[in-house]
């Protein structure tokens, strides 16, 4: 299955950086106040991060043979 960008469809990202930004501040907030364990920070951020790069990136696979 090939991978392949394509912005025909959905177009713009729903996903918002500002409010991105926001929730990894409040999450932060709250790991700092002690609201929130270790364990449960680290979960929540890498999803965060994950959706993040996810939602901005489009990755392409070049056709085989194209070495360049």
């Amino acid at each position: 299955m090939r991978i392949r960008a394509n912005t025909t469809i959905g177009g713009a990202s729903r996903f918002d950086a500002a409010a991105a930004e926001e929730t990894l501040r409040e999450l932060e907030e709250q790991y700092a106040n002690g609201d929130i364990e270790r364990h449960a920070y680290f979960e929540k951020k890498s999803s965060l991060v994950r959706l993040f790069v996810k939602s901005t990136t489009s990755p392409t696979r070049k056709p085989r043979g194209d070495f360049d």
